[in-house]
């Protein structure tokens, strides 16, 4: 049995949203993190679904506005996390840098 398909064709049969609890408890799984990515690893639903609170849609049936918003969401959680890093970096340059600095103006003393 692929898990996978068998949710992907649930999901296109029925046409609109589905509740989250509604696909674990018809497929029998242990919780609804293995529908999503996690660190990295796609989840069941993830190379043809979008989710909102309202659940799980396929994408396919997913109206503009529906695909927009989900897009929109996506992307504005990616830029978050680049600029998060970019900050991170920016701030453990300027340590390290400071410490090389004093590290190597001890070494002159000596």
């Amino acid at each position: 049995m692929d898990l996978e398909a068998d949710i992907e064709r649930f999901l296109l049969q029925r046409g609109d949203w589905v509740r989250t609890e509604e696909i674990v408890e018809t497929f029998g799984l242990q919780d609804d993190r293995q529908l999503r990515q996690t660190n990295g690893v796609p989840g069941l639903c993830t190379r043809f679904a979008i989710s909102s609170q309202k659940g799980f849609r396929h994408v396919s049936k997913a109206t503009t506005k529906e695909w927009l918003e989900f897009k929109h969401k996506l992307r504005r959680h990616g830029i978050s996390e680049l600029s998060r890093v970019a900050t991170l970096d920016r701030q453990r340059s300027a340590v390290t840098y400071t410490n090389k600095k004093l590290s190597i103006g001890r070494a002159s003393y000596r």
